[in-house]
């Protein structure tokens, strides 16, 4: 039986008109008489149940999504179900109408998307490693985020290191507590991440100290077009 699901999404994709706008079969919707930004994201699923067409929903959903946060480079949060039909398109209620906002255009963001390779192409691992640093407010979730994209194409700090000094060979570099010298995004990824396994030698950065804070704000933006070529590179879009 098709179900289709419509979801809650946070987002600033604003659609060209009122109608459902379609980007790689998912629709975006408006809430009827409000600005123009989309509200929901609504896709048909194959299932026996509701709640199997929830699940499959979700999970294709999410997929999606990763894979326009990168060719977008903006946040895409799902907020919860907000309807399950036979097949049929959910209108949405009005609401109270609004000025337009201010985002990105839906065709700019449909026409990279048509250009993207076929998804049987794409490892969506990486690419949702991007869309949750994306989503994440804790800038050192986002840090961490950003990197695995680098460790999942490159599975040795040496590798990323050799990798990043080549993209940025002005890049500041800093030795770990084996006196190995690694770029400061490495570095910054060791005392985010493996000192949480009780590494010796390795003091970790804490979210409650300013300067740690700063410091990983300060290379956050760096990571994060690291991790944007990275997938650019590897994945040909």
């Amino acid at each position: 039986m098709k179900y289709t699901v419509t979801q809650k999404i946070d987002c600033t994709l604003i659609t060209p008109t009122e109608e459902p706008f379609e980007i790689g079969g998912f629709l975006f919707l408006r809430e009827s008489g409000s600005n123009n930004v989309a509200k929901y994201i609504q896709t048909t699923v194959d299932a026996d149940t509701k709640e199997e067409a929830q699940r499959k929903a979700h999970k294709r959903t999410t997929q999606f999504l990763s894979k326009i946060a990168v060719v977008s480079n903006m946040q895409y949060s799902l907020l919860g179900v907000a309807a399950i039909s036979d097949g049929i398109i959910t209108t949405k209620s009005r609401s109270i109408p609004t000025t337009a906002s201010i985002g990105i255009d839906g065709n700019t963001v449909k026409d990279n998307f048509v250009k993207m390779p076929k998804a049987r192409r794409l490892r969506m691992r990486p690419l949702q490693h991007y869309a949750d640093g994306l989503n994440a407010s804790d800038p050192f979730d986002k840090f961490r985020n950003f990197y695995l994209v680098l460790e999942h194409y490159l599975p040795t700090t040496k590798q990323i290191t050799f990798w990043i000094q080549s993209k940025l060979p002005t890049i500041e570099m800093r030795l770990d507590s084996n006196k190995i010298s690694l770029t400061v995004i490495s570095w910054v990824r060791h005392k985010l991440s493996h000192a949480k396994k009780g590494n010796k030698g390795i003091i970790p950065l804490s979210i409650s100290n300013p300067k740690d804070v700063l410091l990983v704000q300060q290379y956050l933006p760096v990571v994060q077009q690291l991790a944007r070529e990275m997938i650019e590179e590897k994945e040909k879009i």
